[in-house]
């Protein structure tokens, strides 16, 4: 058989197996548990898309956190307002961020590097005071609460669980998408944008077109984690998504891996479990514990838990296939010809 055709044979079983894994979760799991599972897929959404735009297409943003609190926010104000049911306003928080997306790409097109970083942070700091300047939509300080979805009544779960297996639906299909986009010539396109845009240009890639579906798309995932988040905790605030949100999300990203699908779910349960087990702890040195798990993650695994993760698999593959191959024996040398008399 084919090498690649195995290699992919295997990674499809090894994503189903995760898939039923994670959805058999909640019946082993406490309640909390889940509900801070859920959490994690709705991080992981966001992080994923930051992986497309920084790790697939080089643009530096630092906006996700603003991202997530537009599809929140949308989300919220869906329901509460014009009494939408909750699941449809997951998939019009992905629309409506994705059009800030490119609202936001526009003027970024002539930025790149720190200029762009620059931008894009200055976005998130300021998300907050615009949600508590229109208080008239987002209810200001307080915030928006409102009824959480209820599981359907042919499906015998309780509400968390309803929420989490939300969560994990939304982030199966940002991860077809993602596979789907990196797989065909937008991928392509993708890594030349990111390698050398001037190569790209040269070769025919739009990066106009290339830069803004990918701030889109990014945005849009952001944007439905934002919304599956607003789901799960049945309330929003300005509180929620403040500038470090959008450093959270980064973190997530380099710590899991900035060009591994599965790195955003590792990343994304590191910035969900690990602040809190610092704070368990020592709620005094809580920062410190967790600055310094940072700085040892950075050291000890440069491309993220994923490559860190891969390199392990790699290192065991190779130890056990020196195992299992046969001890050969050195040839024998030929032995020296002999010297005649006359010599």
């Amino acid at each position: 058989m084919n090498p690649i055709t195995l290699s992919t044979r295997l990674s499809t079983r090894l994503s189903l197996l995760a898939l039923v894994l994670a959805a058999l979760l909640p019946l082993v799991l406490p309640k909390f548990l889940v509900l801070q599972l859920g959490v994690a897929l709705a991080f992981a959404i966001a992080i994923l898309g930051l992986n497309l735009l920084l790790g697939f297409a080089g643009q530096v943003c630092l906006a996700q956190g603003a991202f997530f609190a537009c599809g929140a926010y949308t989300s919220a104000i869906l329901v509460t307002r014009f009494g939408v049911d909750p699941l449809l306003t997951l998939p019009l928080a992905a629309a409506v961020t994705a059009c800030m997306g490119v609202a936001i790409g526009l003027p970024a097109l002539r930025l790149g590097g720190l200029q762009l970083a620059i931008l894009t942070f200055g976005i998130a700091v300021i998300t907050p005071q615009l949600i508590l300047k229109f208080d008239g939509l987002t209810h200001g300080v307080t915030g928006i609460s409102f009824e959480p979805p209820r599981p359907p009544g042919w499906l015998p779960v309780g509400a968390d669980t309803w929420l989490y297996l939300i969560g994990l639906a939304a982030m199966v299909i940002c991860v077809l998408v993602m596979q789907r986009l990196l797989a065909g010539d937008t991928g392509r396109a993708l890594r030349a944008l990111r390698d050398d845009p001037l190569i790209a240009r040269s070769l025919g890639v739009n990066l106009t077109r290339v830069r803004l579906s990918a701030f889109a798309v990014s945005s849009a995932f952001a944007g439905l984690g934002g919304g599956v988040y607003a789901l799960l905790n049945a309330y929003v605030s300005p509180q929620s998504f403040l500038a470090g949100r959008s450093i959270e999300i980064l973190i997530g990203a380099i710590v899991g891996g900035i060009t591994s699908i599965g790195g955003a779910f590792l990343g994304a349960l590191f910035v969900v479990f690990v602040p809190e087990w610092t704070a368990d702890l020592s709620p005094a040195l809580g920062g410190l514990i967790y600055g310094a798990c940072l700085i040892a993650m950075m050291l000890l695994a440069r491309d993220g838990l994923a490559g860190l993760c891969l390199q392990m698999l790699s290192a065991l593959k190779s130890r056990q296939s020196r195992i299992r191959s046969p001890n050969r024996t050195a040839a024998p040398r030929p032995a020296a010809p002999a010297l005649t008399k006359s010599e």
